[in-house]
Protein backbone atom coordinates (compact mmCIF):
# COMPACT_ATOMS: atom_id res chain seq x y z
CA UNK A 1 0.00 0.00 0.00
CA UNK A 2 2.73 2.36 0.98
CA UNK A 3 4.63 1.46 -1.97
CA UNK A 4 1.65 2.14 -4.28
CA UNK A 5 1.33 5.38 -2.95
CA UNK A 6 4.71 6.36 -3.05
CA UNK A 7 5.28 5.26 -6.72
CA UNK A 8 2.03 7.57 -7.50
CA UNK A 9 3.67 10.44 -5.75
CA UNK A 10 7.18 10.04 -7.20
CA UNK A 11 5.27 9.76 -10.94
CA UNK A 12 3.03 13.30 -10.42
CA UNK A 13 6.29 14.71 -9.00
CA UNK A 14 8.28 14.03 -12.35
CA UNK A 15 5.20 14.91 -14.73
CA UNK A 16 5.36 18.62 -12.64
CA UNK A 17 8.78 18.69 -13.53
CA UNK A 18 8.82 17.41 -16.91
CA UNK A 19 6.29 20.25 -17.16
CA UNK A 20 7.89 23.02 -15.65
CA UNK A 21 10.83 22.57 -17.71
CA UNK A 22 9.15 22.41 -21.01
CA UNK A 23 7.69 25.64 -19.49
CA UNK A 24 10.83 27.28 -18.38
CA UNK A 25 12.74 26.35 -22.09
CA UNK A 26 9.37 28.10 -23.67
CA UNK A 27 10.42 31.22 -21.34
CA UNK A 28 13.83 31.66 -23.18
CA UNK A 29 11.39 33.02 -26.21
CA UNK A 30 12.00 36.51 -26.89
CA UNK A 31 8.69 37.96 -25.31
CA UNK A 32 9.12 36.40 -21.89
CA UNK A 33 12.76 36.01 -21.54
CA UNK A 34 12.67 38.90 -18.43
CA UNK A 35 10.86 36.05 -16.51
CA UNK A 36 14.31 33.91 -16.99
CA UNK A 37 16.77 36.50 -16.68
CA UNK A 38 15.72 39.72 -15.84
CA UNK A 39 13.23 38.96 -12.79
CA UNK A 40 15.85 36.69 -11.24
CA UNK A 41 18.21 39.48 -11.44
CA UNK A 42 16.17 42.46 -10.04
CA UNK A 43 15.41 39.99 -7.02
CA UNK A 44 18.96 39.28 -6.59
CA UNK A 45 19.76 43.17 -6.37
CA UNK A 46 16.61 44.05 -4.36
CA UNK A 47 17.38 41.14 -2.58
CA UNK A 48 21.12 41.66 -1.90
CA UNK A 49 20.72 44.97 -0.62
CA UNK A 50 18.55 44.20 1.71
CA UNK A 51 20.26 41.08 3.02
CA UNK A 52 23.37 43.63 3.53
CA UNK A 53 21.84 46.02 5.03
CA UNK A 54 21.14 43.02 7.75
CA UNK A 55 24.35 42.27 8.34
CA UNK A 56 26.50 45.50 8.52
CA UNK A 57 23.81 46.67 10.79
CA UNK A 58 24.27 43.47 12.91
CA UNK A 59 27.80 43.39 12.50
CA UNK A 60 28.05 47.51 14.03
CA UNK A 61 25.15 45.96 16.89
CA UNK A 62 27.61 43.54 18.05
CA UNK A 63 30.55 45.96 18.12
CA UNK A 64 28.59 48.48 19.97
CA UNK A 65 27.49 45.92 22.57
CA UNK A 66 31.75 44.91 23.17
CA UNK A 67 32.19 48.48 23.50
CA UNK A 68 29.72 48.77 26.13
CA UNK A 69 31.40 48.05 29.77
CA UNK A 70 29.48 47.64 32.77
CA UNK A 71 29.52 50.47 35.30
CA UNK A 72 30.65 48.46 38.22
CA UNK A 73 33.37 47.16 36.60
CA UNK A 74 34.93 50.63 35.41
CA UNK A 75 35.08 52.26 38.74
CA UNK A 76 36.20 48.66 40.22
CA UNK A 77 39.31 48.33 37.64
CA UNK A 78 39.89 52.37 37.65
CA UNK A 79 38.81 51.94 33.35
CA UNK A 80 36.86 55.63 33.93
CA UNK A 81 36.82 57.02 30.77
CA UNK A 82 36.58 60.95 29.76
CA UNK A 83 33.84 62.97 30.26
CA UNK A 84 35.41 65.39 27.85
CA UNK A 85 36.07 64.59 24.11
CA UNK A 86 39.27 65.15 22.88
CA UNK A 87 38.62 68.03 20.36
CA UNK A 88 40.96 70.36 18.25
CA UNK A 89 39.75 73.58 20.62
CA UNK A 90 40.24 71.53 23.77
CA UNK A 91 44.26 70.51 22.21
CA UNK A 92 44.61 73.89 21.64
CA UNK A 93 43.81 75.17 25.44
CA UNK A 94 46.39 72.80 26.84
CA UNK A 95 49.23 73.23 24.42
CA UNK A 96 48.63 77.17 24.68
CA UNK A 97 49.14 76.22 29.00
CA UNK A 98 52.04 74.71 28.44
CA UNK A 99 54.11 76.77 25.91
CA UNK A 100 54.20 80.54 25.83
CA UNK A 101 53.32 81.86 22.04
CA UNK A 102 53.39 85.22 22.89
CA UNK A 103 57.63 85.47 22.99
CA UNK A 104 59.06 83.94 20.30
CA UNK A 105 61.93 84.56 17.34
CA UNK A 106 61.96 82.97 14.66
CA UNK A 107 65.13 81.50 13.64
CA UNK A 108 66.02 80.28 10.00
CA UNK A 109 68.01 77.08 9.75
CA UNK A 110 70.65 76.43 7.68
CA UNK A 111 70.61 75.90 4.18
CA UNK A 112 72.94 72.79 2.94
CA UNK A 113 75.08 75.44 1.15
CA UNK A 114 75.59 77.32 4.34
CA UNK A 115 77.49 77.25 7.36
CA UNK A 116 75.83 76.04 10.38
CA UNK A 117 78.24 78.07 13.33
CA UNK A 118 75.53 81.03 12.62
CA UNK A 119 72.57 78.76 13.49
CA UNK A 120 74.63 77.17 16.38
CA UNK A 121 75.40 80.55 17.86
CA UNK A 122 72.16 81.75 17.76
CA UNK A 123 70.60 78.41 19.46
CA UNK A 124 73.12 78.63 21.82
CA UNK A 125 72.11 82.25 22.92
CA UNK A 126 68.35 81.46 23.07
CA UNK A 127 69.58 78.68 25.76
CA UNK A 128 71.45 81.06 27.62
CA UNK A 129 68.88 83.26 27.64
CA UNK A 130 66.13 80.45 28.71
CA UNK A 131 68.28 79.58 31.74
CA UNK A 132 68.76 82.52 32.88
CA UNK A 133 65.26 83.33 32.75
CA UNK A 134 63.89 80.04 34.28
CA UNK A 135 66.83 80.84 37.10
CA UNK A 136 65.25 84.71 37.67
CA UNK A 137 61.95 83.07 37.94
CA UNK A 138 63.05 80.65 40.13
CA UNK A 139 64.66 83.29 42.84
Amino acid sequence: MVMSQYKMVTSQASELLSQLTARWKTLSSGTRAFLKVGLPMIIMVVGGSYGLERFSSLRYDVQFRKRRIDKDLEEKFGWKKKEEPVTLENQFETVKKEVDVSDWENIRGPRPWEDSKEFQMKMAELRQKRKQQSEMSGQ
